[in-house]
């Protein structure tokens, strides 16, 4: 401040990360605009229009992030990928260059109109810029002549770039009383993300202590045939090692019988299954760029209500049997002998339910194994293995004696009975439900003394899939129901 007064500042909603969270999702895919493969946090829809820009209709993921916020999450981060793009630019006087603030066809066209106005009895030597963009609300700037740059840093659509190392001030010495440009963006292209883009935002993710939920909802649609299935696994590969996140997968909009989407699961066994959930089919929800009905990938919505019951009843909880907002039909349906098929190959339903709406039908991974297929299991396992890191890092460099092990054991049995006290494990006692061992049996005195090993088992309460009722009609004509 420079004159006493007021002065207000508005810094960006929410606080630091919080890597504890379970209901944050990480999106990787398509956009309008904004950073490549660099990771956004966004923290509501307006959020994501202002970083990426207001949807244009060619992609899914402003649909999924929309399903996100709309069924309730909070806290997202975004990773746009792009093929080999060019960047929209025009060129102002001999000393700068006027460049669109990130790759793409997006800023073609686009208008930057400068003027500059010398000293007068009004006011200093001022430069003001306004910046019109097709499909983009319009930007207006105003600085000194040496303060241009960095005032059109701040703009979600253009950047000022000199041109030499040591730049001079944009308005020469002796320039005329006013002046003026008008400039046009040109030169910006698009081409579609490949695998190594993709592969990019996969790894850019895991360094993200944040996501718990990972969602790619314009991957079918970018990648086919064997390109989708190895990126796939890639995927799986690169997350299951963690430990702390679930992938919601969509089918590739191509197929669209039973059959061909149960063998299009059968080709990732093999790989980390229980890393990832699919769900199908296909959404119809509201189009974002005028009347009608746009078909989605069901993974953006489907991550929202995860996140949403995640705050209502905990991690463990299973994400089924809940409606899903913003979005009004299925884009396919299936007769129930295809449902089953589909059910038996591991996927996890979205079936239109009279009086509902659009219900989650399904709480699976895709894994065979019993003790890895449900998705409260996989979660609670996130959620443990988040607390754990927790409690454990300012342990690491502490010398391995039974105090060290003692106060690990009392901090894991803390996280472990706040688990058991929401009903998330199974057993009447905290005994029945988990145990810790960590002394001499498994750290013997004889082992590297920078080594401690502490061994977690945990008894998970099983989500209930079937429920059979049988009815007795007996000789007195008397109905009786019997839970079977």
């Amino acid at each position: 401040m420079t004159l006493p007064g007021v002065s207000l500042t508005f810094p960006p909603s929410g606080s630091g990360t919080e890597p504890l969270r379970t209901d944050v999702a990480a999106f990787i895919g398509r956009a309008r605009r904004g950073p490549v493969t660099t990771p956004a946090r966004v923290e509501s829809w307006n959020d994501v229009v202002a970083v990426f820009g207001p949807p244009d209709g060619a992609a899914a993921m402003p649909y999924a992030l929309r399903g996100f916020f709309e069924n309730g999450g909070r806290t997202a981060w975004v990773l746009r990928v792009a093929g080999v793009s060019a960047t929209a630019t025009a060129p102002w006087t001999d000393r700068f260059l006027v460049v669109a603030s990130s790759p793409g066809a997006w800023a073609n066209g686009g208008r930057v109109a400068v003027r500059y106005q010398a000293s007068s009895v009004a006011g200093p030597p001022a430069v003001s810029v306004r910046v019109l963009v097709p499909g983009e609300p319009p930007e207006f700037f105003a600085a000194a002549p040496g303060e241009v740059v960095a005032r059109l840093a701040s703009s979600r659509l253009i950047r000022l770039v000199p041109l030499t190392e040591e730049p001079e001030e944009p308005i020469p010495p002796g320039a005329p009383i006013s002046m003026s440009w008008d400039l046009t963006l040109a030169g910006g292209s698009d081409t579609a993300p490949g695998p190594r883009d993709y592969a990019g935002a996969v790894t850019a993710q895991a360094d993200l202590p944040e996501p718990a939920l990972v969602a790619l909802p314009d991957l079918g649609a970018d990648l086919t045939g064997d390109e989708h299935t190895d990126a796939v696994r890639q995927l799986l590969a690169t997350v299951a090692p963690l430990l702390d996140r679930l992938v919601l997968l969509d089918v590739p909009p191509v197929l669209s019988t039973a059959d061909d989407v149960a063998a299009w699961v059968g080709t990732l066994a093999g790989s980390d299954e229980a890393a990832a959930a699919v769900y199908h089919p296909r959404l119809r929800a509201p189009a974002l760029t005028g009347p009608g009905l746009r078909t989605v990938p069901a993974s953006g919505h489907v991550a929202g209500l995860i996140a949403r019951l995640d705050a209502e009843r905990g991690a463990a909880s299973t994400p089924a049997n809940a409606t899903l907002l913003d979005a009004v039909d299925l884009d396919a349906g299936y007769p129930e002998p295809q449902q089953v098929r589909l059910f038996e190959a591991g996927v996890n339903l979205v079936r239109c339910v009279r009086g509902r709406g659009l219900v989650v039908w399904g709480g699976r991974t895709l894994a065979a194994d019993p003790n890895r297929r449900f998705i409260a299991h996989r979660r609670l396992l996130h959620l443990l293995v988040r607390a754990i890191r927790r409690v454990t890092s300012p342990l690491v460099f502490d010398v391995n004696t039974p105090e060290l092990r003692l106060t690990l054991v009392r901090a894991l049995t803390s996280v472990l009975l706040e688990t058991f006290r929401t009903g998330a494990l199974a057993g009447a006692r905290p005994d029945q439900a988990f145990r810790i061992v960590c002394d001499e049996t498994n750290n013997p005195p004889e082992q590297d003394p920078g080594r401690l090993v502490c061994a977690i088992e945990v008894a998970p309460a099983v989500p209930m899939e079937f429920i059979e009722l049988r009815l007795v009609l007996g000789q007195d004509r008397g109905l009786e129901v019997i839970e079977a």
